[in-house]
């Protein structure tokens, strides 16, 4: 028996809706699938970011590792066993110098005429507290590369943020007896080779007092007073010259 064309093509019509019906299912279902993952995804990454045990429960389910969150970098600074510091106070009233060397540090205040202060201490940490004649004080805090603090010198308070240096800039210092008088000298040359120098002509005296000192020839470090050559010897902390 012969069946008629179109049965058969309904037939086949039929077999195509339902092929068709089916493929639409299976992919809502997939599209389905995928969302809830994603989104459980996103509920992960959530709660890692707000809580570590969180992320790390999270790493725990799926079986895969969760990145570990980096530490805040900490701010540290480092303290030279070794260092010069020079430069000028605020309001350019005069230029101090720090010179350290292991556990000895000696510290230099001068205006370049009639007020000057030398400064002998132990470093602590970074950190100076030292004393001079007259009742001068110097504070400072020191690290690699620059020191802050405040000198006071005649009851004048300085604040000073200074700056590491190297040969030929630091400390000099010249003691010698000219005419039977002894004096004492001391140079700061700074980073842009300007000087800046006080002496006492007669150091030993009652109250001595304080004057400019000559220039200082730093190639041979030597300086002329009244027709006598004066030698300066470098106060340094990277070699220990003066300590």
């Amino acid at each position: 028996m012969k069946i008629a064309t179109p049965i058969i093509t309904l037939i086949v019509g039929l077999a195509l809706a339902a092929a068709l019906l089916f493929d639409d299912m299976t992919a809502v279902s997939a599209k389905k699938a995928a969302l809830a993952q994603a989104s459980a995804s996103a509920a992960a990454n959530q709660a890692s970011a707000s809580s570590p045990a969180a992320a790390s429960a999270s790493a725990s389910a799926t079986g895969s590792p969760s990145p570990s969150a980096s530490p805040a970098a900490s701010q540290s600074f480092v303290i030279p066993p070794h260092a010069n510091y020079v430069g000028q106070v605020q309001g350019d009233l005069g230029s101090v110098a720090i010179v350290v060397h292991d556990t000895f540090a000696v510290a230099y205040f001068c205006n370049g005429s009639t007020q000057e202060a030398w400064f002998k201490g132990t470093p602590h940490d970074g950190q100076l507290s030292m004393t001079g004649k007259g009742n001068a004080t110097l504070t400072a805090n020191y690290a690699l590369g620059h020191a802050r603090g405040t000198v006071t010198v005649d009851g004048i308070a300085h604040v000073f943020s200074i700056i590491a240096v190297h040969k030929p800039s630091g400390l000099f210092q010249s003691i010698a007896v000219v005419r039977g008088a002894t004096i004492k000298a001391g140079w700061i040359v700074l980073a842009n080779g300007t000087q800046v120098g006080s002496m006492m002509p007669n150091a030993n005296a009652a109250n001595p007092t304080s004057q400019a000192a000559p220039k200082l020839d730093v190639s041979n470090l030597t300086a002329q007073y009244e027709g006598t050559t004066i030698t300066a010897t470098p106060i340094d902390g990277e070699t220990g010259s003066g300590f």
